[in-house]
């Protein structure tokens, strides 16, 4: 009994190290005379991941060799197939560029699929700046630039678990988020409330978001879980609760 519970430990165990993704983030590229503020992009992808537990984050990669082959050789396939040819050597799983683009104040990451061979998602987001040329929330973007990546790139999803308050059954007041320190979670971030909608556009189905209430992180409470404080949308989230609809939580924009 005591070897059957320990081979279906170590399976357990096993199952979840190979689900991780290993993952490398380059330093930011930034053009000459932007803010030396943004090197720090690269660093708040590092923590941000290096707290997931379903990332590894290996190292992070210099932009410099990326930069020399740029000024050699101009072709963006080719550049894109230099940095997976890094990334392969280096055993990684993906690789995240971040790329700033000064004239449209624009923060892009492009990530890499190692064994595809190719690019396979790019997001962005509009960094504001100050009069001294210094990007605001920079923090702040880049979670949630990060948000969109894990969505878009990785299928992964902040889920609402259910809802804690039942004294008002047609209304929810707060609701259980699975989303807790390993990912950053911090209290009074705000996070809008949505469920996916499938739709027929020419005999094709798309996945699209539909935002159906608003939220507050009241009690960050562990790990893995937070409490949610509806702001907007009680009715409307106790319906989908209700019809086994599934809920997610995204950063408000």
């Amino acid at each position: 009994m005591k070897k059957l519970i320990l081979l279906q430990s170590l399976l357990l165990l096993a199952s979840m190290i190979y689900s991780q993704h290993r993952v490398a983030i380059y330093d930011v590229e930034r053009p000459v005379g932007s803010s030396s503020m943004l090197d720090n992009v690269s660093s708040y992808m590092v923590g941000f991941y290096s707290n997931d537990d379903r990332f590894i984050v290996i190292d992070k990669a210099n932009s410099q060799l990326v930069k020399d082959e740029q000024d050699r050789q101009k072709s963006e396939e080719f550049i894109d197939g230099y940095i997976v040819q890094q990334g392969a050597q280096e055993g990684f799983d993906y690789l995240f560029y971040p790329k700033y683009f000064k004239k449209d104040k624009i923060l892009t990451v492009k990530v890499y699929d190692v064994a595809k061979g190719t690019s396979i998602a790019s997001q962005s987001v509009e960094l504001k700046t100050s009069l001294l040329g210094l990007p605001k929330e920079l923090k702040l973007k880049v979670n949630r630039l990060v948000d969109k990546i894990n969505s878009k790139c990785f299928n992964l999803r902040y889920e609402i678990v259910r809802c804690i308050d039942k004294k008002k059954k047609s209304d929810a007041k707060e609701l259980l988020f699975a989303l807790g320190y390993n990912q950053k979670a911090r209290e009074d971030a705000e996070f809008e409330i949505y469920q996916m909608i499938t739709e027929t556009v020419g005999g094709k189905k798309i996945e699209r978001k539909e935002v159906i209430g608003m939220g507050k992180i009241d009690e960050v409470q562990d790990e893995n879980f937070s409490v949610l404080k509806v702001a907007k949308g009680g009715e409307a989230i106790m319906t989908a609760l209700n019809n086994q609809i599934k809920l997610y939580g995204t950063l408000k924009q």
